[in-house]
């Protein structure tokens, strides 16, 4: 039985953040219902647009360095590792000074509890549980964090309090934070062997990771950032980050096991690709099962999205095969540095439907660009 048990692992692996990104879905989902219940549409769609904002800034305190974490702790290097979380806690208090001066300190008052995301992000040692490949772990962490969300929207809801309502996510965040810490000083006693042999990644090897790592944290939220300004389009955002999470735990667990091949594309393709067909075919069934009263809008808006989860799918294919090769450690900064002044530049439609076609092309650029850097860099090593 242990054998077989054994000889399954590597194929079922990736349930355990699977399971944990649907205990976080579905906890959101029940959020998500909660808060439509209790708060104006308009009032959700600002919620939605700062969470966007905070989102970048999370990513920015961050700064790319999961991957490289997860490779520093596996590789024995502690002291390298500790200088990342000092480096991302720094870039965590600009990421606030940056969302405060941008959104503006009038309206501090009602949204400073997002403004702790970022630094709770930075500091969260989930990286080293990772590392030790303790997936189950993960989806406690999950359970644990949601419960605590669900129990902030309601009573933001019972008490229709807009302050609580901005509450909600530093919640999930602060729990989550919490229990990551007490669970790297408990360490279980029947994990997973992580992955032998493995050194601490060159310099340009780090450099590229990190510049993948950000490009891939990025991509939801960038655009609707920079390019949206419509209600509606940020109450679909948080449909399609439903998915782009649920792809970014199926990410790191391929990632931590260093997982190559045809069962590495099933797991990232498969399920994005269900999910575009169920947007394509049934966007009033999603936005009814997301939202109490879903506008009219919001339906057609996410059968013209429908692409974008399978699109994000290849896009982190593509990112898992090139971001430890050293060859190409430009690749991700450069395509990085090329969405952000393409949007900040880029004149945005008007109509919200064009700018999600607008997003999806550019999600296909990108993905073009790594796909034939793929072939320049890679041809001379052996297929991923």
């Amino acid at each position: 039985m242990d054998r077989i048990a054994h000889s399954l692992y590597p194929l079922l692996y990736p349930l355990w953040l699977i399971a944990a990104n649907l205990t976080a879905r579905a906890g959101g989902m029940i959020i998500l219902l909660i808060l439509g219940h209790g708060f104006a549409a308009n009032q959700l769609g600002d919620y939605f647009a700062m969470l966007a904002m905070v989102g970048l800034g999370v990513t920015a305190a961050q700064a790319g360095t999961g991957p490289l974490l997860i490779r520093l702790q596996q590789a024995g290097k502690l002291r390298w590792a500790i200088a990342c979380v000092v480096l991302r806690a720094m870039i965590a208090l600009g990421a606030i000074l940056w969302i405060a001066v941008e959104t503006g300190t009038d309206t501090l008052t009602q949204y400073w509890p997002l403004l702790i995301m970022p630094i709770t992000a930075a500091l969260s040692p989930d990286w080293i549980i990772s590392a030790r490949t303790e997936f189950s772990r993960i989806s406690i962490i999950a359970l644990i964090a949601q419960m605590a969300g669900i129990g902030m929207a309601a009573w933001a809801a019972h008490a229709s309090n807009p302050d609580l309502l901005f509450a909600v996510a530093p919640a999930i965040s602060i729990t989550s934070f919490i229990a990551a810490t007490l669970f790297v000083f408990n360490r279980a006693t029947d994990q997973q062997t992580a992955p032998l042999g493995i050194t601490a990644p060159s310099r340009p090897t780090a450099f590229g990771m990190i510049g993948f790592t950000l490009l891939a944290g990025v991509l939801p939220n960038l655009d609707f950032v920079l390019l949206g300004s419509d209600t509606t389009l940020f109450l679909a955002q948080r449909i399609f980050l439903i998915c782009a999470a649920f792809l970014a735990a199926i990410s790191g667990a391929l990632f931590a096991k260093q997982q190559p091949g045809h069962l590495r594309d099933v797991w990232l393709i498969v399920p994005m690709a269900a999910a575009s067909l169920v947007l394509w075919i049934w966007p009033d069934g999603v936005a009814a099962l997301i939202y109490a009263k879903p506008s009219d809008a919001l339906i057609p808006l996410l059968q013209t999205g429908a692409l974008w989860p399978i699109l994000l799918a290849l896009l982190s294919r593509q990112i898992l095969i090139l971001q430890e090769h050293p060859s190409a450690m430009w690749v991700g900064w450069l395509c990085l540095c090329g969405m952000i002044v393409s949007a900040a530049l880029f004149p945005a439609p008007a109509e919200p439907s064009d700018i999600l076609i607008l997003m999806q092309l550019r999600l296909a650029f990108v993905l073009s660009l790594l796909y034939v850097s793929g072939l320049k860099y890679l041809r001379r090593v052996v297929p991923s």
